[in-house]
């Protein structure tokens, strides 16, 4: 082991509990900053009472029942961290898949490029996002959005972000079941702050750039402070990435946990990419083929042939074609003898030298091998401008009345450049392009001459890919939001003050994505000869140019090129404009009700009312909303808007304080009542205890109801639909069909010897009018077809009701004074009811035909599925549902240490800050019979911490700090065996994909100065440029084998610096 390795080994072991937020000490005292040893002794009436996130009450700080995690914004900077989402998406309660740029390529529900975050596994629906303590407003492209998009939000003029770990919808009203993110910006700010940052990762690509500006002035009445923000992120490439270079893996282990060599079973004998680079890189999706029923994928490579068939290549056939020139057996189904009686198969060798014919890790086949694929985005490039101005005034001394603005515009311009996507489509048996047309092509021919028999002119299925046709797509987005107010006290009760304020937010969002025509592109394919002798179209309508998918300029490594002719009649745009609008009116009053009559404290109260309005307006194009691209969904916008009338009332009762019998014993009480234009009225409430029995010592406790609406998403997004592969159940399994190898015209026989399937499964397709001993035998396949699936708002799904609960106790040491020991345990639990959920296809499907619960197909889910009347799945309806509920539970641990020393006489302060996130349970409940608990998969592990470990010195501070995200596996990691899978050519040994992650962790390190006035900082992130865990495709969600949402870093090791100066 070297010393390198030696140290990175210590560093870990040591700093295993680091983050790379730096949290305050508030996180120990709900709230509270870090006190000096004077603080402490400060008199409470001595400490001015504020607003602090998780009560509308003016309190003393650092009193509060409501645990808070305080994110410092200026810690984060000096750690690297510009953006907010990546500040956040990193704690520790952000757990379950969170949007973010891992996410480059995928459809989201906020659009391109938008970041969202979700506490403990609830989703971002759940969690409230709010600024300056005033609930943000959605902003998003497509569809519905119905979450604030964190890629609007600035970096450099946060302040600081106040976390809230449990439900507080009686405090903010509806969306915070599982949490509150308050977003607080720089205000007060005296003369000029002007910063600037910049971060490059090592392997290249993906720089960030960041220049920033504010000026404030403070007044004898006010304040006012302006700012202005931008920010650019360079692209990473896949060919950039050093995660992300090489290919997509297909990972194998063998019983013992050896990681066996990369492989991918299933392609035949022999292959030419074995010892090479790419042997083992998953070869799918593969491209420059064409299927023709009878022989399945031929591959196209000028000059050869081997089948018949001028320039295309077979790979491997069933064993009925044994003899045929260069067929070639082989032992595929890994029983170590060669026996074409118990299914072995035959591969293609036409040339004798020893492996297949065609080489499918090619680039000419394999598109994830090609330099224009390697040229995909791997993190998309993107620009935001942010301007916001805040201010306040007294306009009377006497009442203290005053008014108050906040503004803040923000726009962001992001592309993203994706390839890889495919176009198949039938070619008629009458095109002249086609080559198993022997009529008219005259260079056609029998191409199921392998059989010996000719079966004429036969349809032909083409699989390639054109580039600029579904591969890049542009959004540009802004957001304005404004607010306004005027606070003050009442003439006529002393001590009571009021505030009326009014906010109005405006977004807009544009896409535009282009690609294949549909409908032309099929009228392209249905060519003629003319009488000229001309290839034309059939139907010459439109300008239609005809397409010839078999030519050597659309059979090309990287994909296919179009002409100007055929590009201007082939590729349309698709377009949807998203404009999103929150209106907010309230008002309120406070003081104190009235004073205890044992101990004097005054009761304070405020009661208040607030009114809200989300309005959504998507507006697609034809293109998007009668989904006219080749092979991409269509969306029909949204369209809506709904209001909410709420009354809410908090109190606090300081029942015992200063006492001999305790320090403190306060009872927080509040509730709230809503109206929402489309539902029931609805009253919740909330009861939160502190008992201090001496200073250094406290136990908090709290219960609380949630009420959440159904967002502007899950009730008026019109309609999304798009096609999607779906296994249907009622389809003869293979090993259960019976097949001549030499007549591929005649329909396969049952075969009961082979039926693995449930009798329940056999059942419930029969009730649903399938015979499933018969359904697919006349046609090849698997079982999987493509389905066209609808999703979308629904009048029909109810409102969400939730609990939380939560306790805990916070130790600050008192027995001396050499340091400062904090100690916070906080059991949380969180259940929700009537959970709003979008399902997917698949679980439909297994809801209706494969639920044991439901053995006679009976289930409700049945209708969402109805049939063709050929019996083919003709459409499955994935709109929102209510399901029985989802619960989240854990505990939450936060750990501060600091001191002070002197090294050769110079005085040195160190601070360790740790914060963890334990979670026990997270459980999506369908049918209220016990559900699947999330926690140990891999987007839920179960631990989650990071910390701080901070020396300071004069001007100078060193930091060095962790992330932490605990290993996972999917629900069911698969069984060892050897077929079809990545050592099925590896005799006597079995093996199951790789469908878990290994804990991660990685550690970051800055050096900063400041004067006061001037500041530098600069250091290393991921400094021991650890990789993100790599999982098989096939079983975990991820992109170039990297799990997706999880918060790994996707830089690799990257250098910063960053520089301010105030004046």
């Amino acid at each position: 082991m070297s010393r390198f390795d030696e140290l990175k080994k210590y560093l870990r072991l040591g700093t295993a509990a680091m983050s790379i937020a730096a949290v305050t000490s508030a996180a120990f005292a709900g709230g509270a900053y870090a006190q000096d040893d004077d603080d402490d002794d400060e008199d409470d009436d001595g400490i001015e009472e504020v607003v602090v996130t998780g009560s509308k009450l003016r309190r003393n700080p650092f009193s509060t029942t409501t645990p808070i995690q305080v994110i410092s914004g200026e810690t984060s900077r000096e750690l690297g961290l510009f953006n907010t989402g990546d500040i956040l998406q990193q704690s520790p309660q952000t757990t379950g898949s969170q949007i973010d740029n891992s996410f480059t390529g995928f459809v989201l529900d906020g659009g391109p490029g938008s970041v969202e975050i979700g506490f403990r596994g609830l989703g971002s629906a759940r969690t409230l996002i709010m600024m300056n303590g005033r609930r943000l407003a959605p902003a998003g492209i497509g569809g519905a959005p119905a979450a604030p998009d964190f890629s609007l939000i600035p970096g450099v003029m946060v302040d600081r972000i106040e976390q809230i770990t449990e439900g507080a919808s009686t405090i903010y009203g509806s969306d915070a079941v599982a949490g509150v993110a308050n977003i607080i910006l720089k205000k007060n700010v005296e003369g000029f702050d002007i910063q600037g940052s910049y971060r490059t990762p090592e392997s290249g690509g993906g720089e960030e750039m960041t220049v920033s500006a504010m000026w404030g002035k403070t007044f004898d009445n006010g304040y006012i402070t302006v700012g202005g923000e931008y920010y650019e992120r360079k692209v990473m490439t896949r060919a950039d990435s050093e995660f992300a270079s090489d290919c997509t893996l297909r990972l194998y282990e063998d019983e013992n946990g050896n990681r066996l060599p990369a492989a991918y079973g299933g392609l035949g004998g022999p292959r030419p990419s074995e010892g090479t680079d790419r042997y083992g890189c998953d070869i799918f999706p593969l491209t420059n083929r064409m299927s023709i029923l009878g022989l399945g994928s031929i591959y196209y490579k000028p000059g050869a042939s081997n089948v018949g068939i001028p320039n295309w290549l077979e790979t491997t056939q069933s064993g009925g074609f044994f003899g045929v020139p260069g067929a070639v057996p082989y032992d595929s189904n890994g029983d170590g003898v060669v026996d074409l009686a118990t299914g072995d198969r035959v591969y293609f060798d036409g040339d004798g030298d020893g492996v297949m014919d065609i080489d499918l890790q090619d680039p000419l086949y394999a598109m994830e091998a090609t330099d224009y694929y390697a040229s995909g985005d791997f993190v998309s490039p993107t620009k935001r401008f942010n301007i916001m101005a805040t201010g306040e005034y007294v306009i009377d001394e006497d009442s203290n009345t005053k008014v108050f603005f906040e503004s803040f515009y923000t726009k962001r311009e992001s592309s993203t450049f994706s390839p890889g996507a495919q176009l198949f489509e039938n070619v008629p048996a009458s095109s002249p392009y086609n080559p198993c047309n022997q009529s008219v092509n005259p260079d056609g021919v029998n191409c199921l001459s392998i059989y010996g028999v000719n079966f004429g002119d036969l349809d032909v299925l083409p699989i390639v890919n054109i580039r600029g046709d579904r591969d890049n797509v542009q959004a540009d987005i802004y957001q304005f939001r404004f607010l306004a107010g005027v606070t003050g006290t009442l003439n006529y009760g002393a001590g009571w003050d009021y505030e009326v304020y009014g906010s109005y937010s405006y977004s807009k969002g544009d896409e535009l994505r282009r690609g294949m025509n549909d409908a032309n592109f099929v009228q392209s394919l249905d060519a003629v000869l003319d009488d000229n002798g001309n290839v034309v179209c059939r139907d010459p309508s439109n300008g239609c140019v005809p397409l010839n998918l078999f030519s050597d300029r659309i059979l090309g490594i990287g994909g296919g090129v179009l002409t100007a002719e055929e590009e201007a009649f082939l590729i349309s745009d698709r377009t949807i404009s998203t404009v999103i609008k929150q209106t907010m009116f309230g008002a309120s009053v406070t003081g104190d009700l009235f004073r205890l009559p044992w101990n004097d404290a005054e009761v304070p109260i405020i009661v208040g009312v607030e009114y809200r309005k989300d309005t959504i307006a998507s507006d697609p194009n034809d293109v998007s909303a009668q989904g006219l691209l080749w092979g991409y969904f269509n969306d029909e916008g949204a369209d809506g808007s709904r209001s909410f009338k709420e009354i809410f009332v908090e109190t606090s009762l300081p029942l015992v304080y200063d006492s001999p019998i305790a320090e403190e014993l306060r009872l927080d009480l509040s509730a709230r009542y809503t109206d929402e234009s489309f539902y029931e009225a609805a009253s919740i409430y909330a009861v939160k205890g502190i008992y201090k029995p001496v200073d250094w010592m406290t136990f908090r406790g709290a219960y609380s109801t949630s009420y959440r609406a159904p967002n502007v998403r899950e009730r008026f997004l019109n309609g999304q639909s798009g096609f999607g592969n779906v296994f249907d159940p009622c389809f003869v399994p293979e090993a259960a069909r019976d097949s001549d190898p030499l007549d591929p015209a005649a329909p396969a026989t049952y075969n009961a010897d082979g039926e693995s399937r449930e009798q329940y499964t056999l059942d419930s397709c029969r009730a649903n009018g399938v015979d499933p001993t018969s359904f697919g035998l006349d046609s090849t396949g698997t079982g999987n077809f493509s389905t066209e699936i609808n999703s979308g708002g629904s009048l029909d799904v109810r409102e969400e009701e939730s609990t939380s609960k939560s306790y805990g106790f916070v130790i600050d040491q008192p027995f001396t004074d050499k340091f400062d020991l904090k100690l916070s345990v906080n059991w949380f639990e969180i259940e929700v009811t009537d959970a709003i959920a979008e399902p997917t296809a698949a679980y439909l499907v297994s809801q209706c035909y494969s639920n044991p619960n439901e053995p006679t197909g009976s289930s409700p889910f049945c209708a969402r599925i109805p049939r063709d009347a050929d019996g083919t799945l003709g459409l499955v309806d994935a709109s929102f549902i209510n399901i029985g509920r989802e619960t989240a539970k854990g505990i939450d641990y936060n750990i501060f240490f600091g001191t002070d020393f002197e090294v050769a006489g110079k005085p040195i302060d160190l601070t360790f800050d740790l914060r963890a996130t334990q979670m026990k349970e997270q459980i999506t409940d369908v049918s209220n019979n016990g559900g699947d608990d999330n926690v140990g998969e891999v987007t839920t592990p179960e631990w989650r911490f990071n910390a701080d470990l901070a020396l300071r010195y004069n001007d100078f501070s060193l930091r060095w700090s962790t992330l932490f995200i605990g290993g996972g596996q999917a629900d069911d990691p698969g069984d060892f065996d050897n077929l079809n899978n990545g050592c099925a050519d590896l005799p006597g040994v079995s093996c199951r994909a790789i469908w878990y992650t290994e804990d991660y962790d990685i550690h970051n390190v800055s050096l900063s100065w400041s004067n006061g006035q001037y500041s530098i900082s600069g250091g290393v992130r991921n400094i021991f440029n650890t990789a993100p865990p790599l999982v098989d495709p096939a079983g975990v969600f991820s992109l170039s084998n990297i799990p997706l949402g999880v918060g790994y870093d996707l830089y690799g090791r990257s250098f910063f610096v960053r520089a301010g100066v105030t004046f």
